[in-house]
């Protein structure tokens, strides 16, 4: 009650142009409170997908152009959104790639509320979706974080989302990269002659984790010997992304296949995804080893960059699956799903994640409904099965990993 009466001085002093909205120390945002806003647009969908912070939602009324503003005093940044007209509705969102949108790393020391702005008129954010607060870690840089709170909170009868921000060293549990090493123990992965892709792959990631960790960057390892872990459930590959909190997952690994003889290097990515690191993957590791891009045409995009989804036949195996183990098919499995599991349900709602725990035979995806996802990469280093390409596997294992690591600090901007 005294908190209420010292607003309200407040206001009245100030002609009720300000308002200050306090959360203790959690958040201290102040948002312009004028004629100019013009009521409320509903928010269906907000989420963080690596570094990226995206919304979606609806206002009444048809617009041409909007933007969403994150305001704080007299400061304030401006992004354009894109826009669908439905009815007597504009249908809104902030981009139309998962891996693009606000980059919470930019905006690591701002405090503010969002507003959606037309001209000079604005609406203030509810949320009309059953998600709550997302929290985020920046990522690692000279040994300094900033924890980033996004939440919807209530003044009086006025709801809106705001941004606080603080420094703040990473807890234990959290991370700044995930780095995958595939397959493990009796999955042993791809074989040619004594070698197996499950030490391969291993021995690459240490030596990764080992790179990353001489930049200052926290790095969380899936495994760290020959042993087999499980792709789902509570500890498993998929779930510790969510877990730690990383940015950025990459699942290392050494392919193979039939009547390839110089193989190459396969980057594959996530659905609606903009491929500029994926492709700087690709590129430095041709520039750097001995190394070509994969020959393989089969779901490339462009050279050494893939995306595979779901086809029709795989449509087809998953519900008989399902009706083999007796549980209804995964109705959000469509066309449009990412194919490798450890890019698509390490994402969330955001890459389309499906595989729940209706299955009664195996473990699901504890976080398949989560709007917090990791920015996730399946690496295809080369061809085991090519022996031009398995040599230079077994030689040169640092020149590989420093590629990736170019690449890792050109897309973080780690100097």
């Amino acid at each position: 009650m005294k908190k209420f009466i010292i607003v309200m001085i407040l206001l009245l002093l100030t002609g009720c142009k300000w308002f200050q909205v306090s959360e203790g120390k959690k958040e201290e945002s102040v948002f312009e409170y004028k004629d100019e806003i013009n009521g409320i647009a509903k928010i269906n969908s907000y989420s963080i997908y690596g570094r990226f912070f995206n919304l979606e939602g609806e206002i009444d009324g048809s617009f041409d152009s909007l933007s969403l503003v994150l305001r704080e005093k007299d400061i304030s940044r401006e992004y354009p959104l894109n826009l669908e007209k439905n009815d007597n509705k504009t249908l809104f969102k902030t981009n139309n790639l998962i891996n693009e949108g606000i980059n919470l790393e930019e905006i690591k020391a701002r405090t503010g509320v969002f507003f959606i702005k037309n001209n000079d008129t604005y609406y203030t954010l509810q949320n009309n979706s059953n998600y709550k607060d997302l929290e985020y870690y920046t990522i690692t840089k000279n040994k300094e974080n900033y924890q980033i709170t996004i939440s919807f909170s209530k003044f009086e009868d006025i709801e809106y989302l705001s941004l606080s921000s603080k420094k703040q060293s990473l807890p234990k549990e959290i991370y700044d990269i995930v780095i995958d090493p595939g397959h493990g123990g009796m999955d042993v992965g791809a074989v040619s002659g004594e070698y197996h892709e499950s030490n391969f792959t291993l021995s690459y990631s240490l030596l990764l984790k080992e790179k990353l960790e001489s930049l200052g960057l926290k790095v969380k390892i899936t495994r760290d010997k020959d042993v087999s872990i499980p792709n789902y459930g509570k500890y498993g590959r998929v779930s510790i992304p969510y877990l730690t909190k990383a940015k950025l997952m990459l699942s290392i690994h050494m392919n193979s296949a039939k009547g390839v003889k110089n193989g190459g290097v396969e980057i594959y990515v996530a659905n609606h995804s903009n491929t500029n690191f994926a492709k700087s993957i690709a590129y430095n590791i041709v520039e750097n080893t001995s190394s070509n891009y994969s020959p393989n045409k089969s779901n490339r995009l462009e050279d050494g960059v893939y995306l595979r989804t779901l086809t029709k036949n795989d449509l087809e195996s998953i519900e008989n699956d399902a009706k083999k183990d007796g549980y209804t098919p995964y109705e959000k499995a469509t066309t449009d799903s990412t194919y490798y599991y450890i890019i698509r349900e390490t994402g969330g709602i955001i890459t389309g994640a499906y595989v729940d725990s209706r299955n009664p035979k195996k473990e699901g995806n504890p976080y398949v409904n989560s709007n917090h996802g990791c920015e996730s990469y399946l690496v295809e280093m080369g061809y085991m099965n090519s022996n031009s390409n398995l040599e230079i596997l077994k030689n040169e294992k640092e020149r590989y990993v420093d590629a990736i690591v170019l690449s890792i600090k050109k897309e973080l901007g780690i100097d």
